[in-house]
């Protein structure tokens, strides 16, 4: 009976691995919102190198997908400006620490809540990421209200804002961990 066990649970497992995608940004999808847009739960959404900008490359929303996106070589190589018009990641539907993201430099994001991220009722992972010079009335870099997302190796300088220059908590526990957090601002 064990034995039927482990191989059901064997196949169970090799199924599931199966069906997870790995989905390409720029090549198969021209921005990082239609990768994620076309991806399901348990895929990955690499992004290659370069700056990516505009429309579907800011406010980019995992509509609460557990998925992976992750740059092909880091935060120096993959870079997420906004121009002041619109932050760079946005988390509001609930994720849980199986949505990550990972490896990007988000700049020049600017919102009322979050110039970098917002997350709102929810509890990304956030991995070697670097929020640099962006603004917000709170939450310059980071905006947190109700959720508990895991920042991990990421970088947050030079943002601003009114209240929280850097990082903005409200109902939240946020897990820093292997972070610096420096030169950010706060009016208010």
């Amino acid at each position: 009976m064990k034995k039927i066990i482990i191989v059901v649970m064997v196949l169970a497992l090799v199924a599931t691995s199966a069906t997870a995608t790995v989905l390409s940004v720029p090549d198969s999808y021209s921005t990082i919102q239609a990768g994620i847009n076309a991806a399901n739960e348990g895929d990955t959404v690499i992004v290659a190198d370069g700056v990516y900008e505009g429309t579907g490359n800011c406010a980019i929303n995992y509509y609460g997908k557990s998925i992976v996106v992750m740059s092909e070589n880091g935060p120096d190589d993959c870079i997420i400006t906004c121009g002041g018009q619109a932050q760079g990641f946005i988390f509001i539907s609930g994720e849980t620490n199986v949505a990550v993201l990972q490896g990007f430099t988000v700049t020049s994001g600017s919102a009322i809540n979050g110039g970098g991220i917002h997350i709102a009722n929810s509890s990304p992972t956030i991995m070697r990421c670097i929020f640099w010079n962006n603004n917000a009335g709170n939450g310059g870099g980071v905006y947190v209200n109700s959720g508990d997302p895991r920042f991990i190796n990421c970088t947050i300088c030079q943002n601003s804002a009114t209240s929280g220059g850097a990082i903005y908590l409200v109902n939240s526990d946020m897990v820093i961990n292997s972070c610096i957090i420096a030169q950010n601002s706060a009016s208010g």
